[in-house]
């Protein structure tokens, strides 16, 4: 894998997440591009990697932007250690298992955000919340994760097929 993509795809990644969606949005719903990188990352590289990018971004982005550091980074990690479990279990041309975990995993770190702000004295409509901000960005994050996996999996999985680091059938599937 070419390195310098990774990077490249974490940079931008981030810069979606802070800047872009905070401006451009659809009714203040936005997608976790993080999410959906981290996770795309976990089922096409591996469980342990894609972890430690996950708690990395999801630190820079704790200590810049949330007032409790470390809530968003171990939900990053664990998100990209539930997507390693199917490294090499599926074909990476299956969009619908990390399109799952993306939505799974932004509906649990928004109640788990939800539930720091409630415990630091903070008044919040659940049902509000629930059905106008924390189902929409989920379900938005999970499209976002389907076209994330399969540009990824164009830019970063080929490469390493063309490498001789995995083997592929003559399909062009694992």
């Amino acid at each position: 894998m070419r390195k310098w993509l990774l990077v490249l795809f974490i940079v931008i990644a981030l810069y979606l997440d802070s800047t872009f969606f905070n401006i451009v949005n659809l009714f203040g719903i936005r997608p976790d591009v993080t999410m959906a990188l981290v996770v795309s990352l976990g089922v096409l590289i591996g469980g342990a990697p894609s972890a430690a990018i996950g708690f990395g971004m999801g630190f820079i982005l704790d200590v810049f932007f949330n007032k409790i550091v470390g809530i968003s980074s171990a939900v990053y990690m664990l998100a990209g250690i539930t997507g390693g479990l199917f490294f090499k279990k599926f074909y990476a041309d299956n969009i619908v298992i990390p399109t799952v975990i993306a939505t799974v995993a932004l509906f649990v770190k928004e109640h788990l955000l939800l539930l720091c702000t409630v415990l630091l004295g903070s008044s919040v409509n659940y049902p509000l919340m629930l059905f106008s901000y924390i189902i929409p960005s989920a379900l938005f994050t999970g499209g976002f994760c389907a076209l994330l996996h399969m540009l990824s999996k164009r830019v970063l999985y080929r490469p390493l097929w063309r490498q001789g680091a995995i083997k592929l059938d003559k399909k062009g599937e694992k």
